[in-house]
């Protein structure tokens, strides 16, 4: 039986709480039909759902079902009906207990290790707080050796080592090979991934490739210590809804990690672990793909994700050529260039700069924020920085409230002001 959802007419009063609940906005509230009305139902306006765009995630039932429940009348409310195809799954069972230990993504772009890694090893070492099987790293490259003690001073117990000169420039196909081809051979309980370029590149390949699940671009993790089952947490639709996905069936559980959600583990110098060589033999696969050229981008401003100072700008700019004005207090204090979602949507700034749940994720040392209200979805995506400055001519703006220094009043005569002082502090 397909997937139904509906509305029992005679139930439904028009509320629209259903339809301000939506998080793709399926539902709309039109006039009540004439037949309703013959038949006595007196509430003017009535639900309807539009199938074909619903996702059946149930908060349409469930806030209609909350709200009979507190009106305690058994002729209204309890109005939406949502059927559900079973699946029932063929794949065999997996057992378990063999598969064992927390294993991390150690990635090396342009022959350098990306600092991601220690944040990966913070989350593996909260949940082997529970499991207790041991952290691991794997690393693929040509001549990446170098970097196993390090990732072990920052918590790992082992690194597995793919060092081939066939690695030295990333090709999703033959990285996927290799780390699918380890998992068979090892079997690890869970395996993070950075949700980077590259980890979101071939990371669903090693999922669909050994047979198992995946969450993207998780931000919170749990380990339930009655089944030892992962619980990896994503937003969804816009950060409207944080959705908690389980793999139940299938082992390893994958998932990976937004850049910058948590902190780094601190290294311990002289920490020992195993460093283990894996030797692969890439006549196996049937890689198609060819590494060609790595063409750099050409613009000068600093990456956000990675940015210690950050000059955010939002809708209280105005205009977009309010940006010229953020640019020159960035280059003022040596910070990227950030942005909240209203303007990205707007054309104001490119994407890359968006902050937030459904853009990056940053933890600067300074995070200024700039006309910009702070609504839950930006405050997501910066509120670990560790200093935060907020100008505004709203004292009630949300991000005011947190920040640790803020600034009231128009940012077109604060802004220069800084700039001015910043720039007398060089000479």
């Amino acid at each position: 039986m397909p997937n139904r959802i509906f509305v029992k007419n005679e139930r439904c009063i028009g509320c629209s709480a259903c339809a301000k609940i939506c998080p793709v906005t399926c539902i709309d509230m039109v006039p009540r039909p004439a037949e309703d009305k013959a038949k006595g139902v007196k509430w003017p306006k009535l639900a309807i759902i539009d199938e074909v765009r619903c996702i059946f995630c149930g908060a349409c039932v469930e806030v209609c079902d909350k709200l009979g429940e507190k009106a305690n009348k058994p002729d209204i409310f309890h109005a939406i009906v949502m059927e559900k195809e079973v699946v029932v799954s063929t794949a065999p069972a997996i057992d378990p207990t063999q598969f064992k230990g927390v294993w991390c993504y150690a990635e090396v772009r342009h022959g350098k290790l990306v600092p991601t890694i220690f944040e990966l090893l913070h989350v593996a070492a909260q949940m082997n707080e529970t499991l207790k099987e041991g952290v691991s790293a794997v690393i693929i490259g040509s001549k990446v050796e170098s970097y196993a003690q390090q990732i072990i001073e920052h918590g790992a117990d082992k690194v597995y080592v793919i060092d081939e000169p066939m690695f030295e420039n990333f090709v999703d196909e033959a990285y996927g090979a290799a780390l699918t081809e380890l998992i068979r051979q090892e079997k690890p309980n869970k395996l993070l991934l950075p949700a980077s370029t590259i980890g979101r590149s071939f990371a669903s390949r090693v999922a669909i490739t050994a047979k198992t699940g995946i969450t993207a671009d998780a931000t919170e993790f749990a380990i339930d210590p009655k089944t030892g089952m992962m619980h990896a947490t994503r937003p969804s639709f816009g950060g409207n809804l944080m959705a908690t996905i389980l793999c139940e069936k299938h082992r390893p559980e994958m998932a990976t990690v937004r850049p910058m959600s948590f902190p780094r583990t601190p290294r311990v110098a002289g920490r020992q672990g195993k460093i283990l060589k894996v030797k692969v033999d890439p006549s196996k696969w049937n890689i198609r793909a060819k590494f060609k050229q790595y063409v750099p981008e050409q613009s000068k401003q600093e990456d956000i994700a990675s940015a210690e100072r950050i000059v955010s700008g939002g809708l209280g700019l105005g205009k977009a050529e309010g940006f010229k004005l953020i640019e020159e207090l960035a280059n003022a204090m040596g910070a990227a260039v950030g942005a909240s979602r209203a303007v990205v949507d707007k054309g104001w700034i490119p994407y890359r700069h968006q902050v937030g749940l459904t853009g990056r994720t940053v933890r600067p040392k300074l995070y200024v924020a700039c006309g910009i209200s702070g609504a839950i979805q930006h405050l997501a995506g910066m509120s670990s920085s560790d200093f935060i400055v907020a100008i505004n001519k709203d004292p009630q703006a949300p991000l005011m409230s947190i920040a640790n220094l803020a600034v009231e009043g128009d940012l077109y005569e604060i802004i220069p002001a800084l700039i001015k002082e910043l720039e007398a502090l060089k000479n």
